[in-house]
């Protein structure tokens, strides 16, 4: 958005009041700042918030509609969404467009090649506006609390990480993952403060599709950043294992996951029980 600068202070401060108002009224708080970067008689706005989670998007109408939902009720409002379509050929575009449509802390991005997840991330990133960034993958979602959760931890450090666990779709059940005692291969637990990706040059590699999240993490960690690991109070990322997604998983893997899920389950039950008596 650009002004002139000819308009007088009190006009601009109103205009500004009313879109605050007006955003506010659908998606919680956000901040209007004049940009340092204004080019001859412009005054340039831009809006920040504190949380942007990036969304890669490929082929995923079946799921996509749970993953967004998650986020759009997330208890944490303060965010902007970015999904990046990835050159689906299935209905996952006009999805997106359909929640843009709804809230309008979405942004949908296509990409009309098909170029792999680290470049759909990378393009989230470079357009991302939040003093932290997150990831969730487009088959997966996250509790309601999720992101308030990592944000109240984020005073100070460069990398908050959450809890994910693992679960299918055949149930809700889930096992939580193994604790890692090297960098991981996932980002979607954690969010990362932009400007340490930005000060550090920090991306995605673009000469691989798998495994670009642990040489993602590995990029961070080798700068000696600032990390909490946030303690387990029942607020994860379901990280949700399929046949057919990018890291294949065979049925008899899937079925010794639901196998271990349902144990687990009956464990916290009777924890649970206990407790009540």
């Amino acid at each position: 958005m650009t002004v002139d600068k000819a308009l007088d202070i009190e006009t601009l401060e109103k205009a500004i009041f009313a879109i605050q108002e007006k955003i506010k009224k659908y998606n919680g708080s956000f901040t209007v700042k004049m940009s340092s970067r204004a080019v001859g008689e412009n005054v340039v706005f831009v809006y920040s918030v504190k949380i942007s989670i990036i969304v890669p998007v490929f082929n995923n109408e079946k799921y996509l509609d749970r993953s967004i939902k998650s986020l759009i009720n997330q208890t944490f409002k303060d965010i902007e969404i970015i999904c990046v379509d990835d050159a689906s050929t299935d209905n996952s575009l006009n999805i997106l467009n359909k929640y843009k449509m709804i809230d309008n802390r979405i942004k949908v991005i296509h990409l009309d090649i098909n170029k792999g997840p680290s470049i759909a991330r990378n393009t989230g990133i470079n357009l991302a506006v939040g003093n932290f960034i997150g990831f969730t993958d487009s088959d997966d979602y996250v509790d309601k609390e999720f992101f308030e959760n990592l944000y109240k931890y984020s005073e100070g450090n460069d990398i908050i990480e959450g809890i994910f666990v693992d679960s299918t779709n055949n149930s809700d059940n889930y096992v939580h993952h193994k604790k890692f005692t090297s960098p991981q291969g996932y980002v979607y637990d954690s969010i990362f403060r932009r400007k340490f990706l930005d000060d550090n040059n920090i991306r995605f590699p673009t000469n691989i599709r798998i495994e670009e999240d642990q040489l993602f993490r590995i990029s961070c960690y080798k700068l000696n950043p600032k990390i909490v690991n946030t303690p387990d109070v029942g607020i994860y990322y379901y990280y949700k294992r399929r046949e057919g997604s990018l890291w294949k998983k065979s049925k008899r893997h899937l079925a010794r996951i639901d196998r271990r899920a349902k144990i687990e389950e009956k464990k916290r039950r009777k924890i649970k029980k206990t407790e009540i008596i």
